[in-house]
């Protein structure tokens, strides 16, 4: 379990999150989590109004999923990964960590999704066997007052090859099947 202090009343659904992810880790066995919020108002600023933020520990996994925000129309944009410089800005004399960062000028969607992230791997610097990816949609899910009705698009192109509708399943991109498991691979390109 993660400890962690709350440094601001503005980023609690974060420590929710973070317990989110970690359920589908450890109670749920899944291979591959995907978590999707409107995290930080910093997403308008790294990606803009009609791009999501996009971290993943997993280069072929990030690709797909960017391959599936421009079929779906619900576009996506890779940021920064780079747990080894930005997880000391969680540093905390208190507690296992802080819920937001100590420089809000360094990467601080990267480092939000990070914060999310740890309640799923125990050490960054090891490759995982469980895929992550984070999608921060702050911006792209309204437009004025008005939402967008961004993401859904996206989630069935991306995994609509597992259903058994043939709609869903021709317009997903082609991600590698262990034909054993009948689940995605994670290690060969989509």
């Amino acid at each position: 379990a993660v400890v962690s202090t709350q440094s601001t009343g503005d980023a609690e659904g974060r420590l929710v999150l973070g317990d989110g992810v970690a359920y589908a880790r450890k109670d749920l066995n899944a291979d591959i989590v995907l978590d999707m919020c409107t995290l930080t108002g910093a997403q308008g600023i790294t990606t803009g109004q009609h791009h999501a933020a996009l971290l993943s520990n997993n280069a072929q996994w990030e690709s797909c999923a960017v391959s599936a925000g421009l079929s779906s129309g619900d576009m996506l944009f890779p940021i920064v990964y780079a747990p080894e410089l930005h997880f000391s800005e969680f540093k905390s004399s208190v507690a296992d960590m802080k819920n937001s960062v100590a420089n809000r000028s360094n990467a601080q969607s990267s480092c939000a999704g990070l914060f999310i992230g740890s309640h799923l791997f125990d050490d960054f610097s090891k490759p995982s066997p469980i895929v992550w990816l984070h999608i921060d949609m702050a911006y792209p899910v309204h437009v004025g007052e008005r939402a967008t009705g961004w993401g859904p698009a996206l989630l069935l192109t991306l995994f609509g090859r597992y259903s058994t509708s043939g709609l869903l399943s021709n317009i997903a991109p082609v991600l590698p099947v262990d034909q054993a498991s009948k689940r995605p691979k994670h290690d060969e390109m989509c």
